[in-house]
């Protein structure tokens, strides 16, 4: 049986296991680290302030749930604006995603990836481009957004600074001529 998945927007209650994921490296995965030592408390602090003021949910940043069978939570996605030109419509939202560990490797990565693909154009018809980046030394990510209908555009190198070294990005992108609701 297919479990169903879904994307909510963050409530008050997902603070504190949002948070605690983010100071665990276990839990957070190698990719989404930061190598960054901040208490729980602290990130708790900074999420409730980020969803309080609306920052959680707005046009060109922001962050949901990402929950199976109606109410476990499996992790989140989230968006951030990317620019490539002085036009406002030269912007586009840039996405990752996070999801515990016992989640991964199970497809719902993808499936959570194509229901913001899906989140993103709907909400904004005028919106053009979706894109994604993800580590050299991430095989996994990189196979997923070509699953879900992305184009390996290029590399980034040096991009990302992490466990003592810069690593070089891949970037991936969806236009919207290219996207197909999907039925999930």
């Amino acid at each position: 049986m297919t479990s169903i998945l879904r994307l909510r927007h963050i409530q008050p209650a997902d603070i504190e296991w949002m948070a605690a994921m983010a100071c665990d490296p276990e839990q957070v995965g190698t990719h989404n680290w930061a190598g960054e030592s901040r208490s729980v408390a602290e990130v708790e602090a900074q999420l409730r302030e980020q969803l309080e003021s609306g920052q959680l949910q707005g046009r060109y940043n922001g962050g949901l749930v990402v929950e199976i069978d109606g109410d476990t939570p499996i992790g989140d996605v989230s968006w951030r604006p990317a620019q490539w030109g002085p036009s406002i419509k030269s912007r586009c939202p840039a996405f990752g995603i996070a999801l515990k560990p016992e989640f991964r490797g199970r497809g719902f990565g993808s499936r959570a990836q194509r229901l913001l693909i899906d989140f993103l154009f709907e909400r904004d018809p005028e919106l053009e481009r979706i894109q994604s980046d993800t580590a050299d030394d991430n095989p996994a990510e990189q196979r997923a957004l070509l699953k879900i209908g992305m184009t390996q555009e290029g590399v980034v190198r040096s991009a990302e600074f992490r466990d003592g070294e810069y690593h070089d990005h891949f970037l991936y992108s969806i236009l919207r001529n290219e996207w197909t609701p999907s039925s999930d």
